[in-house]
């Protein structure tokens, strides 16, 4: 997304309404497992205070991703805010965390990427009561177990905590002695 800067660079106390939308390529794989789908929408202003442009405004997506428990597929949207001062780029040489401008021209994909990428949740949960899936049977674990037999009273133990299970084994059988 190409934003004209013309107005708001050679005039301090001007500002620019932004309201741009469209599709950003390096949102198509976020983290290995979510893709943003469809446009990115900008809402928001660019402000020349006193020689240095700031950019606010509000940035907004629909991604897709899996449940973290069940492995289904979840549509979510998000919204960021965006609060970025930019630089120059002819004029000096930007910090490496500072984006930047090229003469009347802003590009905007990068900044929206960056923050869109860094309010992606980690975590995703298809709804509140969401079971983990057994990896053995396929059914959901509930309090009761799912139904397959395992060394562990019927509950197949979480893959995440073998390791935890393996140590307190050993710290029995070492106490046994």
């Amino acid at each position: 997304m190409v934003v004209d800067i013309s107005e708001v660079v050679k005039v301090p106390g001007t500002e620019i309404k932004i309201n741009k939308s469209g599709v950003i390529e390096n949102l198509t794989d976020i983290y290995g497992s979510i893709s943003v789908v469809g446009p990115v929408t900008f809402d928001g202003v660019i402000a020349n205070m006193d020689g240095v442009l700031h950019l606010e405004g509000d940035a907004r997506c629909t991604y897709v991703t899996s449940c973290d428990y069940c492995n289904s597929e979840i549509v979510r949207d998000l919204k960021v805010k965006i609060n970025e001062d930019l630089v120059d780029e002819q004029k000096g040489s930007p910090e490496e965390d500072q984006y930047t401008f090229s003469g009347n021209v802003l590009y905007l994909d990068k900044i929206l990427s960056d923050q869109i990428v860094l309010a992606m949740p980690l975590h995703h949960r298809c709804s509140n009561n969401c079971r983990i899936i057994c990896e053995k049977c396929g059914k959901p674990i509930t309090g009761e177990g799912c139904g397959c037999r395992d060394d562990n009273d019927g509950q197949p133990i979480d893959p995440r905590l073998a390791a935890l299970k393996d140590l307190l084994e050993k710290k029995n059988t070492d106490e046994a002695e």
